[in-house]
């Protein structure tokens, strides 16, 4: 496992963190609703790196069957989490979604991994996974509301984790010829169009003015285009169960981009659970001698 994409997945975490904070201002500010906020970044994130590449010469890879696959079954899954994790925040609180949502994936990625690799994880990511967990319960614990219909939000939820899970485990070993950059653009591409007729059931929204298409170029170009680029390349030599463990840092930075944002309230539990989370990110950093990716 390289320092370098460990950073890269640290990096991507951040910029979902405060992709919590732009998507939720953006829909307040141009009263859009969230489904049409997640088709957004994903046209906007796509279709951006698709002209930076094309104007670069480099919207090139190997026209494979395995190369369409990985794009396609990424476009799908992406474009499902996106679906699935905000229907779940209009069902349920933030805090339980998250910590359900963002909470599970490493479950499911260890679970895939002992099952069909029989590769069951160390003990010192297992420590970790089950500190971030707590930190995670800590931090969440004064939004950890069921809502009305809090226990079908807690379903869309852990299916959210599942697919999460599943994006990081489809793209665990690269495709030849296909870089992570092409490949999100495409992806994301097909995704947003995927987005389209499900954003269009509680009505398509737009943002009306300057300060509302800024949110969105930076939501889509930012937050979402480069995170993925980011967290796809990392993958490349760190483990997926070490790299859902570090996406765990993303609400985290979101808590703390709330409290100087909208003066939300972390509280002292709030804020012992988020050293517990950064606890974590310590405790999996790869050593400088590591050359074996670690499980």
């Amino acid at each position: 496992m390289r320092n370098r994409d460990f950073l890269l997945v640290m990096l991507a975490a951040a910029l979902w963190g405060a992709g919590g904070v732009l998507g939720l201002e953006l829909g307040r500010h141009s009263s859009i609703h969230p489904l049409s906020v997640a088709m957004w970044r994903m046209l906007v994130g796509g279709l951006s790196l698709v002209i930076f590449l094309a104007v670069r010469g480099r919207l090139t890879f190997r026209f494979s069957r395995a190369a369409w696959r990985r794009i396609l079954i990424s476009a799908v899954l992406v474009a499902a989490f996106e679906a699935l994790f905000f229907t779940a925040l209009t069902l349920s609180s933030v805090g339980l979604t998250t910590l359900i949502g963002i909470g599970s994936a490493p479950v499911f990625v260890a679970i895939s991994d002992t099952v069909f690799r029989r590769d069951r994880p160390q003990a010192r990511t297992v420590v970790a996974l089950a500190l971030a967990l707590v930190g995670l319960t800590l931090l969440m614990a004064g939004s950890l509301d069921l809502g009305e219909h809090g226990l079908w939000g807690a379903a869309l939820a852990l299916a959210t984790g599942a697919v999460f899970a599943a994006i990081t485990i489809v793209n665990r070993v690269p495709v030849l010829g296909l870089a992570p950059v092409p490949m999100t653009a495409i992806a994301f591409s097909i995704g947003g169009v995927l987005l389209v007729p499900v954003a269009a059931i509680p009505g398509l929204g737009v943002a009306t003015d300057v300060s509302g298409w800024v949110l969105t170029l930076v939501l889509g170009v930012v937050i979402t285009a480069c995170a993925y680029v980011a967290f796809l390349t990392g993958l490349q030599t760190v483990p997926p169960f070490v790299a859902t463990i570090v996406s765990l840092l993303e609400p985290v930075i979101a808590a703390v981009l709330g409290a100087i944002v909208f003066g939300e309230r972390l509280g002292p539990v709030g804020i012992v659970g988020g050293a517990v989370l950064g606890a974590t990110i310590v405790l999996l950093r790869p050593e400088r001698d590591e050359s074996e990716p670690i499980h």
